[in-house]
């Protein structure tokens, strides 16, 4: 019924969040809206985040989606409660991350490198649509 390493199975499931094609999900979902503001900040940051790849491969890809949605879907839903239900289950991700055998070091890159992107990913969907993701 179980399989023996179901805590694996589990964190594979948690870490899955970050995915392409959930991000994908993510961002159909925004261009259906439309919710152009936050449309363009997933652009964005999914094209920051491919530029860095490109250039500097050695990261943890899911926690930097997973931390671009997180911040994404919080500022554009402005509710405390489903914020903190999203940074809690990004923190599940990070552990899912170390426990699947994923570096701290690469962990931490992903985070930073998901940072940058998030920054850049504000100013210029906020530039675009004359809109803030804040108050979408």
């Amino acid at each position: 019924m179980f399989n023996r390493n179901w805590k694996a199975e589990i964190a594979r499931d948690i870490l899955a969040l970050g995915s392409i094609i959930f991000y994908l999900l993510v961002v159909t979902r925004a261009l259906i809206g439309p919710f152009w503001v936050f449309f363009f900040y997933l652009i964005i940051a999914a094209l920051v985040l491919l530029i860095i790849f490109l250039i500097h491969k050695e990261f943890d890809t899911y926690i930097s989606r997973g931390l671009i949605l997180t911040v994404g879907t919080s500022l554009f839903y402005m509710n405390l409660l489903f914020a903190i239900f999203a940074f809690l289950v990004y923190a599940l991700m990070i552990f899912s991350s170390y426990y699947l055998k994923n570096s701290f070091h690469k962990i931490v890159k992903g985070i930073v490198f998901a940072a940058i992107s998030i920054i850049i990913a504000i100013f210029f969907s906020e530039l675009i649509t004359g809109f803030s993701i804040f108050n979408s």
